[in-house]
């Protein structure tokens, strides 16, 4: 459920900007891979959402962006794929209620650098974005 509340903020926060600015054609967000979010769901939930604003004729692109971590402790730079084991991990351990899904800002909790161990992690691309608004020339 957590695609309907991310499809919501997104129409909130489009809507907010393009008023005045003419028709919105379509949205491009950025979803971080970690999230693990389902996209048909996100995009069935636009569309659903969408009905009544004045993005109704917006169509939604999903991007997915792939986390980068840095270890602070020993600088490795690893990717999600250095770790997907211990994502899987969390993810059998949660199921449904996988918090990498809803608040993918807590993985240095989850997950540690695979040269040292350390849980001392940045991430990069780990918000949910919108990356691009294609305004309707013809409005």
């Amino acid at each position: 459920m957590h695609e309907w509340s991310i499809a919501d903020a997104v129409i909130r926060t489009v809507e907010q900007w393009a008023e005045g600015r003419g028709r919105v054609k379509r949205i491009v967000i950025g979803v971080p891979s970690i999230s693990f979010l389902d996209t048909d769901i996100l995009t069935q939930a636009f569309d659903e959402l969408k009905v009544g604003t004045s993005l109704r004729d917006a169509n939604l692109q999903v991007k997915i962006k792939e986390q980068t971590f840095t270890c602070q402790l020993c600088g490795r730079r690893f990717t999600l794929k250095d770790v997907e084991d211990q994502v899987g991990e969390v993810r059998s351990e949660f199921g449904e209620e996988y918090p990498l899904h809803l608040i993918p800002t807590l993985s240095p909790s989850f997950i540690k650098c695979p040269s040292c161990g350390s849980r001392d992690v940045m991430v990069d691309n780990q918000d949910v974005t919108v990356e691009e608004v294609i305004m309707d020339e013809t409005s």
